[in-house]
């Protein structure tokens, strides 16, 4: 591999892992606060490029308005869901998690009918290509780094310093003694949805104008989303972050050195490595 090869590898590596990240994070967001592996996750993904397109491609809106409509649009697609179905349910896991994969099947079922099976495309807000000692990298996909970058700051800002991020803190490190503090449990679970379902509705719209979008698009972001979490440790948003770094990275460089396939199988590969050595992921506990 070239030093032009090495540094265009690297660059489309941070361009996935921004997504990745992205998604990962909201992923875990729900599960650390509400415990379920959400399935539909991917299809929220799916929804969030399908706004975008439709905002930006078709009605014409500023690309970064209709970025920003979309993680709203979703974001409260997500409370409704979760105050509709996933609450009835409450502490009944295992049918939260089986309402997730007919949800999933379901919204892939309505995209499949309301938007068709067609592949679409995003038009980005810039059009050229950068290089870098070398290396060449599209403006669509270099976008993606700092948009992704100030979503995740902003994510992690407000975990950290904000009363409503320390109660989400504090309900996903143990829900009881949060309740008897005076904290909604249910209020928290509520919101949760809803951010994790905007940041998916973010990695979908950012990745819209560099890949063709279909009702079919769910399934392997969650796959992704779920190996990060497992890599990262699960309900970790700094577990996500790392997660999304390195799975990014190995795509980016299987792809480039042995093709897609063999990159998917790496993935799982490392995946199976530390789960061996340390099951509860990087920073799980």
């Amino acid at each position: 591999m070239t030093t032009t090869e090495l540094l265009q590898t690297l660059l489309n590596g941070l361009m996935l892992a921004s997504i990745y990240i992205l998604i990962a994070s909201g992923f875990t967001l729900i599960y650390g606060i509400m415990h379920i592996v959400n399935f539909a996750h991917g299809e929220i993904y799916m929804l969030g490029s399908f706004a975008i397109y439709y905002f930006s491609t078709q009605y014409g809106l500023n690309y970064f308005l209709a970025l920003v409509l979309a993680m709203l649009l979703i974001g409260v697609l997500g409370i409704i869901l979760e105050r509709a179905l996933f609450l009835p349910l409450q502490a009944a896991h295992l049918p939260q998690v089986i309402l997730s994969l007919g949800l999933a099947m379901t919204l892939q079922g309505f995209a499949s009918v309301a938007f068709g099976t067609d592949d679409k495309s995003v038009t980005g807000p810039f059009t050229g290509v950068i290089r870098f000692g070398g290396a060449a990298i599209s403006m669509e996909r270099l976008i993606i780094i700092p948009i992704s970058l100030a979503i995740i700051a902003g994510l992690f800002a407000f975990v950290k310093w904000t009363s409503t991020g320390q109660a989400m803190r504090a309900v996903a490190q143990d829900p009881e003694a949060a309740a008897l503090q005076g904290i909604s449990v249910a209020f928290i679970s509520c919101l949760a949805f809803g951010v994790g379902s905007a940041l998916a509705a973010a990695s979908g719209a950012l990745i819209a104008p560099v890949f063709f979008i279909s009702p079919f698009m769910g399934g392997l972001a969650v796959m992704k989303a779920f190996i990060i979490i497992c890599i990262g440790g699960v309900g970790s948003i700094s577990g996500a972050a790392v997660g999304g770094l390195i799975l990014g990275f190995v795509d980016s460089f299987g792809a480039t050195l042995f093709g897609g396939s063999v990159a998917h199988v790496l993935g799982f590969s490392i995946l199976i490595l530390i789960l061996l050595y340390r099951p509860q992921g990087l920073f799980g506990r």
